[in-house]
């Protein structure tokens, strides 16, 4: 059913690129298990995260991945008059690396692929790797040994890269959770209007809980101000000629198939989690405009089990010119005469409420809507608004509260031709399609 299609790529996608807190593992061989420490103590940690570009061109094969360079300090204390020994272990989650045999495991190769380095000012711990922990909660994990004196108090640094996320997205406020609530919104004007691609990091502060009491200040820094300006110069995609030239040839053998259509657009929008309005900004000296970064402050901290970070960006697919506007018409007008057939036969198959009725109760509870002047209206003025034209659309009061691009802000400038087609159907004019 194609109810369901979409959110479930986009959560199992998402899923796949975590990065994590570090915490207390117990355990020496290939299947460490998360723990609780009584005896130590996180006291503050502090998280910076700088973006970067990959190490080649980023195109739409996900072949290379932009990056994340990660510089953490967590400052630990023992609680206790006693000599405290444990292993400590950093989650890395991703999908760079997955192993179904731990035969496989090159313990130096995945150090170096990493970046990975953990130590203290005098000295750097020797790391090992294990792909998962016992219960198969976090996977792919650097564990190392630490040896703590009575009261003694020892400040860690972890470092590390993470490749990042590229594929579908979507411009829903809460990802893929807010696709799933908001599947109505896909049965009038389907995924299309919210669809996007998206980059991506997460930094999972979950195993902080791990420590003994409460982490008294945590501290997140992110420095966007290099990353932003080359996506703004980049665009979803770092396309060579031949790319290019594949992606227009795929146009003109399926003329009327969204997927193809791409977007040129350089606009992207910051789909972060906390949001962007809960960081303070910390403007950098004058003349380095790099060392800008947001800071997310939280004293005490206590994290809890599946606690993340989202940082990422999204490029919408939605129309850029009135070709693309009528091919997106026409993949509506399709998803909704799909739909009307499904319901219709779904209503009139007497087997199917005794066998599966809950899927009669979907059908039965959901409205048929067909394709008429009103929803190509709706989706003009979904694409005016989106360029920072308002419309006051009653129809999308719902839509615009929970996609992140509204309000818009600082709208660039639109095509006059493109926007005089658009106000014409928004105002009753224009043919239907």
């Amino acid at each position: 059913m194609r109810k369901y299609h979409f959110a479930a790529v986009f959560a199992v996608l998402w899923s796949g690129v975590l990065s994590g807190n570090v915490g207390v593992f117990r355990g020496s061989g290939q299947t460490p298990t998360l723990e609780k420490s009584a005896d130590i103590q996180m006291v503050e940690e502090l998280v910076e995260m700088r973006p970067r570009r990959g190490d080649y061109p980023v195109d739409s094969s996900c072949r290379n991945l932009d990056k994340m360079d990660f510089r953490c300090r967590f400052l630990l204390r023992n609680l206790t008059d006693k000599r405290v020994e444990l292993t400590v272990g950093f989650p890395v989650s991703t999908e760079a690396v997955s192993f179904r045999d731990p035969k496989e495991l090159n313990q130096a190769k995945l150090v170096s692929q990493f970046n990975f380095v953990a130590g203290t000012r005098d000295r750097t711990f020797p790391v090992r790797f294990a792909p998962w922990e016992k219960k198969r909660k976090f996977s792919n994990i650097f564990l190392w040994e630490m040896t703590f004196e009575p009261k003694q108090e020892i400040e860690l640094f972890v470092n590390y890269t993470m490749e990042g996320y590229l594929g579908l997205s979507s411009t829903l406020r809460g990802g893929a959770a807010a696709v799933e609530k908001n599947m109505h919104l896909h049965d009038k004007y389907s995924q299309l209007v919210e669809i996007a691609m998206g980059e991506g990091q997460f930094y999972v502060t979950g195993t902080g809980s791990s420590w003994a009491g409460k982490i008294e200040k945590a501290v997140f820094r992110y420095y966007p101000t290099d990353f932003e300006e080359y996506l703004s110069k980049r665009g979803m995609t770092e396309e060579n000629d031949e790319r290019r030239a594949w992606m227009q040839s795929e146009r003109r053998k399926h003329p009327d198939d969204y997927r193809y259509r791409g977007s040129g657009n350089r606009r992207f929008l910051r789909n972060w989690d906390p949001a962007p309005d809960k960081w303070k900004f910390v403007p950098g000296e004058k003349y380095s405009r790099h060392t800008s970064y947001y800071e997310l402050t939280c004293a005490p901290f206590t994290p809890k089990v599946g606690d993340r970070i989202e940082i990422s960006y999204v490029f919408p697919f939605l129309p850029e010119n009135r070709e693309d506007f009528e091919v997106l018409c026409a993949e509506v007008k399709k998803h909704l005469t799909l739909r009307h057939r499904h319901r219709e036969k779904a209503l009139s198959d007497p087997e199917l409420r005794k066998k599966r009725p809950e899927a009669y109760e979907y059908w039965s509870r959901s409205p048929d809507i067909l394709y008429t002047p009103e929803i190509r209206k709706d989706l003009a003025d979904i694409v005016l608004e989106f360029w920072g034209v308002e419309t006051k659309n009653p129809n999308l009061r719902e839509l615009l509260q929970k996609v992140i691009w509204y309000p818009v802000e600082n709208p660039p400038e639109m095509d006059e031709a493109y926007r005089d087609f658009l106000l014409d159907i928004s105002r009753g004019g224009g043919k239907t399609k």
